[in-house]
């Protein structure tokens, strides 16, 4: 029987008590697990790297994120019991049912800022995407990052920056279909034993109809007609967005057809970011930002409902003393 957050709990996780919850996606669509449930057992599954076309299937098949980051390391966790089904996809002839990767953030200051004396996507890298299947059993997230991390650590890297986004969404599938997501505050980042060190750079998204959101990245494949652009196009051709001549200027087609079907603007005022030393490497010093009052480390929350001024709210720092004791590492 699935596990479903009552109202109440729902609104607890929404504003950073996870209550034992972890989400999970599918075909992007959600799920949940709870920690009550127990069953997981470390010697049913093996961590492994493995190479791009596989993870990147897994990755823009199952996330709710669809798109592909410039990734460094690739790993994928394998259910060596488990009976592969017409829908599974398997890597080494077991099912495939978690990846990680490590991936090439767009700014270089990303890494270089919280880790100055590492050298960007070679010692220092960004978690882009974590993705683990409904069929897992709770409490494994942990175990199975610091598996993966323990690996990347084995080819040099010594840190990493991930990103959580807490702002609530709500998108529609192809059929119609409405999903809807509390938006998260990376929980796991914090059992692991992650720093939070406050949050990206504030900045205004092109929300698409269908809920997604249509990148900068993106909008320059298109603006430039550079590798890539052809599959943005298409998406904001089944969006109702009319076709991209060859001769036409792509920036002022952009700007015609994104009013057109229903594209809106939306201020995000920041990720909220976390730095972390990974395994077998604690001598290694380095210079995360604190976030620290009265001498206590902190964690976020969702924001207050209370107004700072238009448009803005306040972001919660609360005391970091309910994470998860589950496999708990004393670094990434």
């Amino acid at each position: 029987m699935p596990v479903v957050p009552s109202a109440g709990e729902l609104r607890r996780i929404v504003a950073g008590d996870p209550r034992g919850y972890a989400q999970r996606w599918s075909f992007g669509v959600p799920s949940w697990r709870h920690a009550s449930e127990g069953g997981f057992r470390r010697a049913r599954y093996e961590v492994v790297r493995i190479d791009e076309p596989t993870a990147r299937h897994y990755v823009t098949s199952q996330h709710y994120l669809s798109g592909w980051p410039a990734s460094i390391h690739r790993f994928g966790m394998l259910d060596t019991e488990a009976v592969p089904g017409p829908d599974d996809q398997t890597a080494q002839g077991h099912v495939l049912v978690w990846v990680v990767v490590l991936a090439s953030p767009m700014n270089e200051r990303v890494l270089t800022v919280p880790f100055p004396q590492l050298v960007p996507y070679a010692e220092s890298a960004e978690l882009a995407r974590l993705i683990v299947s409904a069929s897992v059993p709770a409490n494994g997230e942990t175990f199975l990052v610091s598996r993966a991390l323990r690996l990347a650590a084995e080819s040099g890297v010594r840190g990493g920056v991930s990103f959580a986004d807490p702002v609530p969404r709500r998108r529609v599938t192809g059929d119609g279909v409405v999903i809807g997501s509390p938006g998260h505050l990376g929980i796991v980042y914090q059992a692991l034993g992650a720093r939070f060190t406050g949050r990206g750079t504030a900045r205004s998204l092109c929300v698409l109809p269908d809920g997604s959101v249509l990148n900068a990245r993106s909008k320059a494949k298109v603006t430039g007609r550079e590798a890539g652009s052809g599959g943005v196009v298409r998406r904001l051709e089944l969006l109702g967005a009319r076709p991209l001549p060859p001769d036409e200027d792509p920036a002022r087609w952009l700007a015609e057809v994104l009013p057109a079907i229903g594209a809106r603007t939306s201020r995000h005022p920041g990720n909220l970011r976390f730095c972390g030393q990974f395994p077998r490497v604690a001598a290694l010093l380095t210079t995360l930002p604190a976030r620290r009052a009265r001498g206590r480390d902190y964690r976020p929350r969702h924001p207050s409902v209370r107004r700072l001024g238009r448009g803005s709210h306040r972001l919660r720092l609360v005391p970091a003393v309910e994470r998860s004791t589950a496999l708990l590492p004393s670094r990434w």
